[in-house]
């Protein structure tokens, strides 16, 4: 039923593109919802070319030059590191959006997404400094603003540990972390992506140290979340029952690993696997 929708969804996009009278902004608006929709459920493989059709309508209505067009490509960017593509998001024109956002709207949510997405593919080079750098950029934005204590901050803090955790900083990954779980907890966001996503990172940061213990007990949160606002099938939840699964066995608990194995079976969907920037900014949307 939820697929159909989507696929109605862009058909009906796609056909007013090509009607005659077609009012190209609502046009531009249909296409942005499916594939907020498709992004937001974890369809990488749907919402690719989804967003390379609406960064093509977007630069035909709005110019080349439109700051809004960095949204898409940023949200591109992130798709093709979903998809372990990151050659692909390599050749989308990250740095020059950067620089002209650094120019222009330096204190912009833009340029925050941006200085993320840019982090994450450091990460994939292995340039661990580089990426730490850019979210630490994106983060004294956030405090310029007075916005540290919001689902964006959460998500900046938890780009940050992932550079953190990825240079093996794991002190420095699991003090940032309790950082943005404070504000999760503290803050009102209890049942959103931003606060599921932060335990995940805890969970994940003290499975790499082998506090198995902890892990399972922040990845067990995150499931309960996720399960929630995606259901027990779906891609993220998947995810996080694997990542769950394991820790069970290192636990000896043999019988619920078994129990959470079966589920990811029975699921029938591959693991979800977006990077930190699209979770960021599906944190964004889910706040309640």
């Amino acid at each position: 039923m939820f697929r159909t929708f989507l696929f109605v969804l862009c058909v009906s996009a796609t056909r007013a593109a090509e009607a005659p009278k077609a009012d190209p902004a609502d046009v531009v608006r249909q296409l942005d919802l499916a594939c907020a929709e498709y992004q937001d459920t974890g369809q990488a493989q749907q919402a690719e070319p989804c967003l390379r059709r609406l960064l093509r309508l977007s630069g035909d209505l709005l110019g080349p030059h439109e700051l809004s067009l960095n949204r898409v490509v940023n949200r591109l960017a992130g798709v093709y590191l979903e998809l372990r593509q990151p050659a692909q998001a390599e050749r989308l024109p990250l740095e020059k959006w950067l620089a002209r956002l650094t120019a222009e709207a330096p204190l912009s949510t833009d340029r925050v997404d941006l200085l993320g997405t840019v982090a994450a593919l450091a990460l994939v080079r292995g340039q661990h400094g580089q990426s730490i750098a850019r979210n630490h950029e994106a983060w004294a934005i956030l405090e310029k603003r007075g916005e540290t204590q919001t689902a964006s901050a959460m998500a900046a803090l938890n780009n940050l540990a992932i550079a953190y955790r990825e240079a093996k900083r794991y002190q420095d990954a699991e003090d940032t972390l309790l950082r943005a779980l404070a504000i999760g907890e503290q803050g009102g966001f209890a049942g959103t992506l931003a606060l599921a996503y932060t335990h995940a990172n805890l969970g994940h940061t003290y499975q790499s140290t082998k506090r198995y213990a902890a892990a399972e007990r922040h990845l067990a949160h995150c499931l309960a979340i996720v399960e929630v606002l995606y259901g027990p099938a779906s891609p993220r939840t998947v995810s996080v029952l694997n990542a769950h699964a394991a820790v069970l066995r290192k636990l000896g608990r043999k019988t619920e690993a078994r129990a959470a194995e079966s589920r990811v079976r029975n699921a029938g969907v591959s693991a979800f696997t977006g990077h930190s920037i699209d979770v960021a900014d599906l944190a964004r949307r889910r706040t309640r």
